[in-house]
C-alpha cells in the first residue's frame, strides 16, 4: 500500500514543472523539500486537491487545514521518490560506512562557482545552456594525501614586455619567495600548497566567496545546502589562518543570505576576541529592477577579523563625507576665518597624574573674523582653506579634565601624548574661551582639481558613498557582470590593513580585483582561481595591468604600469578525468571513457568495477537516470585524494610532467 501511495504522489508532484527537469529527467527533491519549508502556495494547493494527500498530510484546526511539514519531509525521505540513482550507487558501491559519498559533508574539495559566473564570455544561448559541475565531500576518515603539497606546471613570467620563462624565482632575505602568484586550481589543495612557504606570512587576505544565493544551478545536487556551504569554507578559512601574519587581517564579502552563518564560523576558527567589526557596504540603488523584497537590498556585508588582536597593526586613514559648500553640514559650524595666533606667552604647567605635564601659554593678538552662512560657499572654502576653524567643547580625556584650569580668552597648551597617532610627540593644542580651536585642514583636504575642499572623516564602518562603485563596468576591461568588486573598494581596505610591499592573498581571485589593486599599490601579492572566465581571467587582466592599465583606481595614484608576475597551475591528475567526464555528451561518451579511467585513472578504493561497462552502464534503468546523473556517478568514482599530482611524485612518468616544471616546483618549495 505504501508504494502505490509513493507513486501516487510521485505521479501528483511531477505535474508541478518546477519539480521536473525535462531536459535532466530528473524529480529535484532538494527544491521541493524547499517549497515545503517555504508552504508555497501552488505546492499546498496542489496537495490539497488531492484526497489522500489532503486527508495523510494535513491537519485540520477548525475551518484551516494545515501542512504538515515535517510528516511530509520524513515520507520523501523514508520512501526516496525517485531512487533510481540511489540504486546505482550502492550498486557500484559508493558508500562509506552507513552513508553514502555523496550524503558526507566533512570536506567539501570543490566549488567551482563564483557569483553565478560560470564561464566568461558567454553568449546569450550559451547561458541558457545547463553547465555541469559538481561539488565532491570527502569524509575524513578517508583523507591520507588530499593536503599533500603539489606540483606546478606551465609556468610564466609576465612582464610589460611580453611572456617570458620562468628561470628563477625572487626570494628575501629570509628566505620568503617575493613573486606575485596567479595560481591557477582548486584553493583548498593550493592553499595546503602555499603553507610550506607562506605560514604566518601573509598580511592581508580578502576574499569574496561564493554567496550562496540559489542561483548556481545546484538543483540537481541533493547534498547541497547551508551545512556544505559552511563546510566548504571552514576547510579554506582555518588554512587560511596560518597563512596570516600576527599581526595581519582578514576581510570577507558576503551578502545576508549566509552572512550570519559566516560570522559564527569566523568566531569559531579565528576566536570572538579577534572580531574587528562588519563593514556595511552599499553595492546598489533601490531601483526595484529584478527585486520581490519588500524592503530592497543594497548591501553586503564585509566581516572584518585580526590574527591576533592584540598585535594587529592598521592604518589610521581617514575617507571621504561631504563637499564643503553652503550646503553641506559642515559649513554651518566652520564659520571663522583666523588672520594670526599672535605671539605666545608661558604662564604655567599643569601636572597630569600618570601622563606628562602640559604648558600652558597664553596668546596675544588671536584675531579672527566671523563669516556669514550666505558667504560661507565652496568658493570660499576652497580660497580660505588654512584660515578657516570652528570651536569645539572638550567633551572627554585629557581636555575635558585641563579645561577648567585654562585662562579665558586665546591660549594653546603642549605636551607629548602617550597613546594614539601622536604617541610620543610634542603638540599644541589652541583654545579660545575654553573652548578648542579645530582648523577645517585638520578634518579635510584640499582638491585643486575640482577646486573643492572635501571633509574627511576616521574611516567607520558604513561605506555607502555610491563612488565607490562608479565606474566598476569598465574596470580592468572585464565584461563579468556579477564577478568582480570595484578597485576604489579593495583600495580603501589595502590602505587600512597593508603598506608597501605587504603580502596579499586572496584566494577567490575571480576576476582578479584584488591582485590588479595590490599591483597598483606596491603590494607583493597571490592570487587563486580555478575557473575559466576566457577572456575575463585574472593573468588576462594582470597583463594589461603591468603594461599600464588606465582604468580603476590608475589615475588617482597616477599608475604607469610596471612589474611583473608569474603565472602557474596545479597539476592535474583526477581533475583532467573529471574535466573529461563533464566535457562528455551522452552516455556512449561515458562508455567510451570508462576504460581510460580505469586504466589510467585512480579510482576510489571501495567501488565494484567488475561488470560494470557490460552489465551496469547498458541496464535500461542506468540509461534512464539521464547524462547528468550518469556524469555524477562517474566523477564520483574518481579518487579525490588524487585530483592533482603530489610534489612528492612530480618525478614518475606517469604524470608527464616537464623537467622545467619539476625543477621550478622544486624550487618553490626550496627542495632537491
Amino acid at each position: 500500500m505504501e508504494n502505490i501511495f509513493k507513486n501516487k504522489l510521485y505521479k501528483l508532484f511531477k505535474k508541478d514543472a518546477r519539480l521536473w527537469d525535462k531536459e535532466r529527467k530528473e524529480f529535484n527533491e532538494t527544491l521541493l523539500k524547499d517549497l515545503i519549508d517555504k508552504l508555497d502556495k501552488k505546492l499546498i494547493e496542489l496537495l490539497l486537491g488531492n484526497k489522500d494527500t489532503k486527508e495523510k498530510f494535513f491537519v485540520k484546526i477548525k475551518d484551516v487545514y494545515v501542512l504538515k511539514q515535517n510528516e511530509l519531509k520524513f515520507f520523501i525521505d523514508e520512501n526516496k521518490l525517485d531512487n533510481s540513482y540511489t540504486q546505482y550507487q550502492n550498486k557500484i558501491g559508493l558508500r562509506v560506512g552507513n552513508k553514502l559519498l555523496s550524503e558526507r559533508s566533512e570536506v567539501v574539495l570543490d566549488w567551482p562557482f563564483k557569483d553565478c559566473v560560470l564561464e566568461g564570455g558567454m553568449t546569450k544561448e550559451d547561458q541558457k545552456r545547463n553547465e555541469i559541475f559538481f561539488n565532491e565531500v570527502l569524509a575524513k576518515d578517508e583523507i591520507d594525501r588530499l593536503e599533500d603539497p603539489k606540483a606546478f606546471v606551465n609556468w610564466e613570467r609576465c612582464t610589460a614586455k611580453g611572456k617570458k620563462k620562468v628561470k628563477e624565482l625572487k626570494r628575501d632575505k629570509d628566505g620568503t619567495i617575493k613573486e606575485n602568484l596567479i595560481i591557477k586550481g582548486n584553493n583548498l589543495l593550493a592553499l595546503h600548497s602555499l603553507k610550506e612557504q607562506f605560514t604566518g606570512k601573509i598580511k592581508l587576505i580578502y576574499i569574496d566567496p561564493p554567496y550562496n544565493i540559489g542561483k548556481d544551478d545546484f538543483g540537481y545536487n541533493d547534498n547541497f545546502n547551508h551545512s556544505t556551504w559552511l563546510t566548504f569554507m571552514k576547510n579554506r578559512l582555518e588554512i587560511a589562518k596560518d597563512l596570516l601574519h600576527n599581526s595581519g587581517s582578514i576581510f570577507a564579502q558576503i551578502d545576508d543570505v549566509e552572512y550570519g552563518y559566516l560570522k559564527v564560523l569566523m568566531d569559531w576558527i579565528f576566536g570572538r576576541e579577534n572580531y574587528i567589526t562588519t563593514i556595511t557596504v552599499k553595492s546598489k540603488t533601490p531601483s526595484g529592477v529584478g527585486q520581490e523584497s519588500v524592503i530592497f537590498d543594497i548591501t553586503e556585508r564585509i566581516i572584518v577579523y585580526a590574527k591576533n588582536k592584540e598585535k594587529l597593526s592598521t592604518n589610521n586613514i581617514r575617507i571621504f563625507d561631504e563637499i564643503v559648500n553652503e550646503n553641506s553640514k559642515t559649513v554651518g559650524n566652520y564659520n571663522m576665518l583666523l588672520e594670526s595666533y599672535g605671539t605666545e606667552n608661558f604662564v604655567k604647567e599643569l601636572q597630569t597624574g600618570k601622563g606628562k605635564p602640559v604648558k600652558v601659554y597664553t596668546l596675544k593678538d588671536f584675531n579672527y573674523t566671523k563669516t556669514p552662512k550666505s558667504k560661507r560657499t565652496k568658493d570660499w572654502a576652497y580660497k580660505n582653506y588654512k584660515k578657516i576653524f570652528r570651536l569645539s567643547p572638550a567633551n572627554g580625556g585629557l581636555m575635558k579634565k585641563i579645561t577648567p584650569q585654562l585662562p579665558n580668552n586665546a591660549c594653546c597648551i603642549e605636551y607629548i601624548p602617550e597613546k594614539g597617532k601622536y604617541a610620543n610627540k610634542k603638540i599644541k593644542v589652541y583654545f579660545f574661551n575654553k573652548d578648542m580651536v579645530v582648523m577645517l585642514s585638520e578634518t579635510s583636504i584640499k582638491n585643486d582639481k575640482e577646486k573643492q575642499i572635501e571633509k574627511v572623516v576616521n574611516v567607520h564602518n558604513n561605506w555607502t558613498e555610491e563612488s565607490l562603485w562608479q565606474g566598476i563596468a569598465s574596470e580592468g576591461g572585464v565584461k563579468l557582470k556579477n564577478g568582480k568588486k570595484p578597485e576604489a573598494l579593495i583600495k580603501r581596505i589595502l590602505d587600512i590593513a597593508t603598506n608597501d610591499d605587504d603580502l596579499v592573498l586572496d584566494y577567490h581571485a575571480g576576476s582578479g580585483t584584488t591582485c590588479a589593486v595590490a599591483h597598483k599599490m606596491n603590494r607583493q601579492w597571490i592570487g587563486i582561481e580555478q575557473l575559466d572566465y576566457s577572456e575575463n581571467n585574472p593573468e588576462v587582466r594582470m597583463e594589461r595591468v603591468v603594461g599600464g592599465d588606465k582604468t580603476g583606481i590608475s589615475k588617482s595614484i597616477n599608475w604607469k604600469g610596471g612589474g611583473d608576475f608569474i603565472y602557474v597551475e596545479l597539476a592535474k591528475w583526477n581533475e583532467k578525468a573529471k574535466e573529461k567526464i563533464l566535457k562528455a555528451r551522452s552516455l556512449k561518451e561515458l562508455k567510451k571513457l570508462f576504460n581510460e579511467l580505469y586504466e589510467r585513472y585512480f579510482l576510489n578504493y571501495n567501488i565494484k568495477t567488475e561488470g560494470f561497462k557490460e552489465k551496469t552502464i547498458e541496464e535500461e534503468g542506468f540509461k534512464k537516470l539521464g547524462l547528468v546523473k550518469q556524469k555524477k556517478l562517474f566523477v564520483e568514482m574518481l579518487d579525490m585524494n588524487q585530483m592533482y599530482v603530489n610534489f612528492s611524485e612530480r618525478a614518475d612518468k606517469k604524470y608527464n610532467l616537464s623537467k622545467d616544471d619539476i625543477a621550478l616546483s622544486e624550487k618553490f618549495y626550496n627542495s632537491k
